[in-house]
């Protein structure tokens, strides 16, 4: 029995010690990649600003429109990618009142909603709508439309 008991402790020990180990390392990632992350200053939301403000990237063919919130790993990665990638974009922040309700407009009867809501970014890119695309389909989207 008392083997038992000390088995039990020392294994809760290491488990918490190990989810501790594990929950600190996410944290720091998370802090090295915002901070070293090109997007993590708030980006202007491209349905309120000048048209001019609200493009980036190379000039010349239509952007593509992402749909997301500053605050969103995946939407942050989207842009970045695309960025790197010298693909023209506007970034469509879905928190401010306005975007999100021409958001919801654009988006209705997409069928990309789902039971929880919409799975951020959402991309229109050569004609198609896309929930939380790999950055590389966007690109491969937009360099053979």
């Amino acid at each position: 029995m008392n083997r038992t008991l000390v088995l039990l402790v020392v294994l809760g020990v290491a488990g918490g010690v190990w989810h501790f180990h594990k929950q600190s390392k996410a944290v720091d990632q998370s802090a090295d990649a915002a901070a070293m992350s090109p997007v993590s200053a708030p980006l202007a939301p491209a349905m309120d600003a000048p048209a001019s403000s609200a493009t980036r990237g190379v000039a010349g063919g239509n952007p593509v429109d992402v749909y997301g919130r500053t605050g969103c790993g995946y939407t942050r990665k989207m842009i970045a990618e695309l960025e790197r990638a010298g693909i023209p974009m506007r970034f469509h922040d879905i928190d401010y009142p306005q975007t999100r309700a021409a958001f919801q407009e654009r988006f209705a009867d997409s069928g990309l909603a789902t039971s929880r809501g919409y799975a951020l970014p959402v991309i229109a890119v050569a004609g198609q709508e896309l929930a939380r695309p790999q950055p590389s389909s966007v690109i491969y989207a937009y360099r053979h439309r």
